[in-house]
């Protein structure tokens, strides 16, 4: 405040006038995003802004007087126009553009001036500077620009993981990042900009609320905002092995329809965590604890989302699907985003773990398991987008979603504790489920801007519904060994049924005041509950009907939990040329109820009062450096599952049961960022960042020295464990990244050079001991990219993943490894149209000395293209020459080091035919 403060009284005299206007194509009269504006005074001063979403740009008291208003954007011809800027008042311009296709070629040939840009709050990569092959995808462009990491199904970019994509400022299949980026072809994209989008109504009103996500904004070429482009292709292969993907769009002005599908059983998929999200959370899988950060390994069937992500290294998958976005303009009032998206995936997964842990915890002790799991997952999912504009001050947004989920699982697990190498006991789990799942919700967000400027209002209402109902299953054999090495056996079998059910109710009411010319003022009611509930029940077999119709009260339960917020906010916004701040508070009020229905009445009632302040600030050093300094402060409920004390013994040797004594958590993260850009393509990021958390919800885990009865009915065995989350303070984590990018011309290629670094340390408890687990991750990377031509494209890289994990009880014994990756690919079309791709991967270990072997993954292909424009192509593909693919995977928990091998996709070689539509 006392910043703000000095601030404003240095500023300097205040002008009333103001330069707006609305910057369009002309032929599509589509406005266009992220274009530069320039304000040349008549002494030379340059004053610089960009168009935002809606294609809009605002210079706020400039002298009256004479100036140059210069607008450049990639593929359009330099626009300028004179303009003169009274003594009051408002000037307003409306600018369209021409396309340049002689200026494209242009910017190719300097794309070394043009690589990277900022733009206000955001930082815009010019697609023409990074040349990759013909045919390309988004992905492929991604992945050569600097700060920008596409790995693993997921992107990253500053440091932080991207969860939406827009293109030309509208939602791509509700943002979908996956089906954005691999659907999209490089070659229709004039630039990429990345920024933080704010929820819709911190846009409107222009103070953030701390729903800040990273999204990439994909900006079209002008040329395919009108027509039809895509691309369709199939493949046959040996060991049956077949793929068929599409994509047509159809643009038109407004007017944008997208079609998608896709099938194959070679593990691409393409759709996004949202399509498995229901049907996980209610699995018997008892991963949800046991022992660590990373869960235990607990269910007898995979029940792991990231399982079926894009890039997922682990199993076998086949999959289908089919989708359709649609975005238009209705009239002058309407405007409408619409998906619908099915899926439809079997996945088999086998894994092998072994686990040594902790000296400090279990001496001598280790865990071997194998688990294999069938699950087959279907999935409809639709999204819609409505803009209303009432009248020129007051619009409507209503946003509806609906899914549908249904997941069928079969699944073996054998898991075995040895002591000093000796058999202590083991367990063998075979388990049969099906889950059905249903998401429904909408939102509804009413803004209205008085005739004072800066005076608004806005309110958010938003309601969520989401229904879980799961059947399981379960054969269970366990062997517990005696020291003489006699053994005693017991078999059982129950069904288990679920039902989850959850509602969630939020509101949001928002009034901005303008205090001053630099100064505006937020109050805001914040109201929020959830409503949560959990029904277990399990049956026994009978030994006498062969029905499962005796229930077992010790391992069923039913529980409903509230969570109900209330906060009053007050937000001050400065805003003066380069400097941009908001500091804002809640005086939040919090009501944790919990109840316990069955197998007895319960309940417990938590009242917190809580001051969650939020504070951003973002300084433009000049046009190529930025700062940008946020912290945010919130409160979370454990969740129900996390709350209902009722023993999940999916796996027997880790059981473990919730804590409905758990108190809220409140986190605080902070982060620093810096940009740089130059016009010679020096592009430097730097980030720094801290999390902490109160009363962080953590396990203690309990090993029994000799069988305990836990309940008439479960018997903790010697040797297993017992879990339940307890709340801890000490938790928090540090992270940091640099990466600095720039061109050489010499070989035509672009250098990008990282670093992270992370940190975290993890409070835990195991057999009544207090610990701290810490784990250290340094990341270097190197990446070349090739920016010869569309017709020769090379990338090549280095990255180690140095990682040091320890317990604060046990320092000298903690584990030290390296993960070596390194790849090379190179896309050539030469001679008559023939095309030659090559992907090679080298992945390697030091330090691990269980279950690591380095190897070699080598895909080649060799193409003719043929038609007119080279639209067809047939290929040969050959996946892993080297036979040598594997997947393999090391994890910490809170007292353990893990080692898991999965099964891959074996090698083998395809014919495939493409054809892309222009």
């Amino acid at each position: 405040m006392c910043f703000l403060g000095v601030a404003l009284l240095c500023s300097l005299s205040v002008f009333a006038q103001t330069l707006s206007g609305v910057v369009t194509d002309q032929k599509s009269r589509e406005r266009l995003i992220s274009a530069t504006v320039q304000l040349i005074a008549g002494d030379g001063k340059i004053n610089y802004t960009s168009t935002d979403l809606k294609g809009m740009f605002q210079f706020k008291k400039p002298p009256a007087g004479t100036y140059t208003l210069q607008i450049s954007y990639v593929g359009y011809k330099t626009y300028k126009e004179a303009v003169i800027i009274p003594s009051s008042g408002e000037k307003k311009v409306n600018v369209t553009m021409r396309e340049d296709v002689n200026l494209l070629d242009e910017v190719s040939v300097n794309a070394r001036a043009t690589r990277a840009e900022q733009k206000g709050d955001s930082l815009l990569y010019n697609a023409e500077a990074f040349k990759v092959m013909q045919g390309s995808s988004a992905e492929d462009l991604l992945a050569k620009m600097p700060g920008i990491v596409v790995e693993g199904g997921s992107i990253q970019a500053q440091g932080e993981e991207v969860k939406k994509v827009l293109v030309d400022g509208k939602e791509f299949f509700d943002g979908d990042v996956n089906l954005a980026i691999k659907n999209l072809p490089s070659d229709i994209i004039a630039g990429i900009e990345v920024f933080d989008k704010k929820s819709e109504q911190a846009e409107f009103t222009g103070f953030d609320d701390g729903e800040e996500i990273k999204t990439i904004n994909i900006v079209t070429k002008g040329g395919f905002r009108q027509g039809t482009f895509g691309e369709v292709s199939a493949g046959y292969g040996t060991e049956d092995r077949y793929k068929v993907n599409g994509n047509v769009n159809f643009f038109n002005e407004d007017r944008r329809i997208s079609l998608l599908g896709m099938s194959n059983n070679v593990n691409q998929q393409n759709f996004s965590q949202e399509d498995l999200a229901g049907v996980m959370s209610s699995g018997a899988s008892g991963k949800r604890r046991g022992g660590g950060r990373n869960g235990g390994r607990g269910g007898a069937f995979g029940g792991n989302a990231s399982d079926f992500m894009v890039g997922s290294t682990g199993g076998v998958t086949s999959s289908n699907g089919l989708g359709i976005n649609y975005v238009d303009q209705w009239g002058e009032k309407w405007k409408v985003t619409g998906s619908y998206f099915f899926n439809q995936s079997d996945n088999l997964t086998q894994q092998q773990t072994e686990r040594e842990y902790f000296d400090s915890s279990l001496p001598g002790m280790t865990y071997s398991e194998y688990q294999e799991s069938s699950m087959k997952n279907w999935n409809h999912r639709f999204n819609m987008k409505l803009d209303y504009q009432i009248s020129n001050r007051t619009s409507l947004q209503f946003r509806p979603t609906l899914s549908f989920q249904n997941n069928d699982r079969h699944g073996l697990l054998q898991g075995l504790n040895l002591l000093n190498g000796m058999s202590d006991n083991e367990t063998e789990t075979a388990t049969l489920g099906e889950n059905d799942a249903y998401n429904v919700g909408a939102d509804l967000i009413l803004r209205h801007r008085f005739l004072k400027e800066g005076r608004t209002l806005s309110l958010m209402l938003s309601g969520k519904m989401s229904n879980t109902d799961g059947n399981t299953y379960t054969d269970y054999l366990n062997t517990l060994y005696s020291a003489d090495g006699l053994s005693e056996t017991d078999s059982y079998s129950q069904w288990k049924q679920t039902l989850n059910r959850q509602y969630t109710l939020r509101s949001n009411l928002s009034y901005t005041e303008r205090l001053t010319d630099y100064m505006q003022l937020q109050l805001g009611y914040k109201l929020s509950y959830t409503d949560s509930e959990n029904d277990r029940k399990t049956y026994k077999k009978s030994a006498v009907s062969d029905l499962y119709d005796q229930l077992d009260e010790s391992l069923s339960n039913e529980y409903q939990s509230g969570y109900l917020t209330q906060a009053g906010s007050v937000g001050l916004r400065y805003r003066a040329g380069k400097f941009n701040a908001m500091l804002g508070v809640d005086a939040q009020w919090a009501d944790l109820r919990g109840d316990m229905v069955y197998p007895q009445a319960d309940n417990l009632s938590h009242r917190y009062f809580s001051i969650l302040p939020s504070f951003t600030m973002r300084y433009s050093l000049d046009r190529t450096n930025s700062l940008q300094l946020r912290y945010r402060s919130k409160s979370s409920a454990p969740s129900v599952t996390s709350l209902q004390n009722v023993i999940d013994n999916s796996n027997p040797l880790f059981l473990s049961a919730g804590n409905p004594d758990l108190d809220q958590q409140l986190s605080h993260t902070a982060n620093l960022r810096y940009l740089r850009t130059t016009k010679s393509g020096h592009t430097f990021i730097a980030m720094v960042g801290a999390t902490i958390q109160q009363d962080y919800v953590a396990d203690s885990t309990f090993v029994a020295k000799e069988d305990m009865e836990l309940t008439p009915s479960v018997t903790l065995s010697k040797g297993a464990q017992f879990t339940r989350p307890v709340n801890m303070d000490g938790y928090y984590s540090l992270q940091s990244m640099l990466t600095y990018g720039f061109p050489i011309d010499f070989i035509r290629s672009n250098i990008n050079l990282s670093l992270s670094a992370n940190y975290a340390n993890v409070p835990t408890i195991f057999d009544g001991i207090e610990s701290k687990t810490r784990e250290l991750n340094l990341i270097p990377k190197i990446i070349i990219g090739s920016n010869i031509s569309n017709n020769l494209d090379f990338t090549a890289s280095y990255s180690a993943g140095i990682n040091k994990m320890f317990s604060s009880l046990d320092t000298a014994t903690g584990s030290d490894y390296v993960t070596h990756t390194a790849s090379a690919k190179l896309g050539w079309t030469f001679f008559w149209g023939l095309t030659f791709r090559s992907t090679f991967d080298y992945i390697g270990y030091t330090g691990l000395d269980t279950g690591a072997e380095d190897y070699f993954l080598w895909n080649l292909s060799l193409g003719k293209k043929f038609l007119k424009n080279n639209a067809a192509e047939i290929r040969v593909e050959a996946f892993d020459v080297l036979k040598q693919n594997q997947a393999f995977t090391h994890s910490i928990g809170s007292n353990y080091y893990d080692y898991i091998n999965s099964n891959v996709l074996k090698p083998y070689a395809m014919i495939s035919f493409v054809y892309t539509i222009r």
